[in-house]
């Protein structure tokens, strides 16, 4: 590792160990580094292999596509397929603990942009988690009879047992429906209490207002810059106090390949960039407490 990028992360180091309260960000590169990615082509062709034979070579390719060209069975196909990896095939990544043990005994708060529900998995207590873009476990009424959401394990193994793999296609008959109405489910990405972890979010974030805060964006890209990515270049500008540590390899299309972890000018020194993979970052930050 160059030495340049060993100063950045030790600068880290201390800041974490140093400061009053800790944000974390973690967008799908953080996932990405732990294993989760949504452009592993070897990981798709084994578990969605219906889609590899219709084409497609990786995740992100399918990514909204079903809203607009599938049919409801061909939709419910893929996403009972996706949601099955993503919860129950991939397991819980050793990289989310390391992330956690980096910051036990601190004040520390997450907001993430994933819905694989990998911070839960891995111990961290999810009244100081923010899952912004909601999860994959819940489902809600299409028709909103109701804003209650339910689990939807039990409804997605159902439409795995009955996928018709010449169509890849759910019957009609087989798909997830409201309890309540009757009424075609749909995922329910924004559950019940989303409102509640998002006021957490702006309580701690308004309450380091005058502390030492340790700004970490972990993995965040440009797919949605105002969940995390914009916001918190906002929070390191308001709190005097504040630095950010921007952690995400650049761009491999662009000149300069600086892409994702540019920082805006007006942060000046308070603002880090990392450009090196998050988890590299995290284990350096790991042997470097032994």
């Amino acid at each position: 590792m160059p030495q340049l990028l060993i100063e950045k992360i030790e600068a880290l180091s201390r800041e974490i160990e140093e400061a009053d309260r800790i944000l974390i960000g973690a967008g799908a590169g953080l996932s990405a580094a732990a294993g989760l990615s949504y452009f592993d082509e070897d990981a798709f062709k084994k578990y969605y292999p219906d889609m590899y034979a219709r084409g497609f070579h990786f995740p992100y390719e399918l990514v909204g596509r079903g809203d607009d060209e599938w049919t409801i069975g061909r939709k419910w196909a893929y996403w009972a397929t996706h949601i099955n990896y993503v919860r129950n095939i991939f397991q819980p990544a050793p990289l989310y603990k390391k992330l956690l043990s980096l910051v036990e005994g601190k004040d520390w708060f997450v907001v993430t942009s994933n819905a694989d529900r990998q911070f839960m998995r891995n111990g961290f207590d999810m009244e100081r988690v923010f899952e912004y873009q909601g999860h994959y476990d819940t489902l809600s009424c299409s028709k909103r009879c109701t804003h209650h959401t339910w689990n939807n394990y039990e409804a997605l193994q159902h439409v795995l047992a009955h996928i018709d793999h010449e169509t890849f296609e759910c019957p009609a008959e087989h798909l997830p429906r409201c309890p309540y109405c009757g009424e075609l489910a749909e995922m329910g990405f924004r559950p019940e209490d989303w409102n509640v972890g998002r006021d957490r979010y702006v309580n701690f974030v308004n309450e380091s207002e005058d502390m030492r805060l340790c700004i970490i964006e972990l993995g965040v890209g440009f797919n949605t810059p105002a969940v995390i990515r914009w916001p918190f270049e906002r929070i390191c500008y308001a709190i005097p106090r504040s630095t950010l540590f921007r952690v995400n390899r650049g761009y491999l299309d662009y000149a300069n390949h600086k892409g994702y972890p540019k920082i805006p000018a007006e942060l000046g020194n308070r603002a880090v960039s990392i450009d090196c993979d998050a988890a590299e970052v995290i284990q350096t930050l790991v042997d470097m407490r032994k």
